[in-house]
């Protein structure tokens, strides 16, 4: 079996779809000042729960953060060790992000239901990866 095949069957199913779909995320935001610019009320990066404002600080902290996802991807689909780490810091930092920024901006808060059925897709992503990664470490090597 070559080293392709190999990779795939041992990454899975569950932790390639995830490497795609982080992909697509750092694809977004390395769009951001394009989205800030053509709606600000709804474009832009949220970070720490403070939503960037302006075209240019979009331009620099959306793909900022994107290459942190594509990283986060790379290491993913190679089985990088050092991913483990950064799936950590990720499950921390998205649920926190999404409720620091919704108590922060209660014009901006959707209803009850929206942020239940978001944040339910955000941690699956965030958190869901970083425990399939810490129950499958074994795969994770050099």
């Amino acid at each position: 079996m070559d080293e392709t095949k190999s990779n795939t069957a041992s990454r899975g199913s569950f932790l390639t779809v995830m490497a795609v779909l982080f992909v697509v995320l750092a694809l977004s935001n390395f769009t951001k000042a394009i989205q800030y610019q053509h709606d600000p009320a709804v474009g832009g990066l949220v970070v720490f729960g403070y939503k960037i404002q302006g075209v240019g600080a979009n331009a620099i902290a959306g793909p900022l953060f994107g290459l942190i996802l594509l990283a986060y991807a790379y290491g993913l689909w190679k089985l990088r060790p050092w991913v483990k780490t950064l799936s950590v810091i990720y499950a921390f930092y998205v649920p926190y992000n999404l409720v620091l920024f919704w108590f922060l901006h209660t014009d901006a808060r959707p209803s009850v239901r929206f942020i239940v059925q978001y944040l339910a897709i955000a941690l699956i992503g965030s958190v869901g990866t970083a425990l399939y990664v810490a129950h499958h470490k074994d795969r994770f090597r050099n």
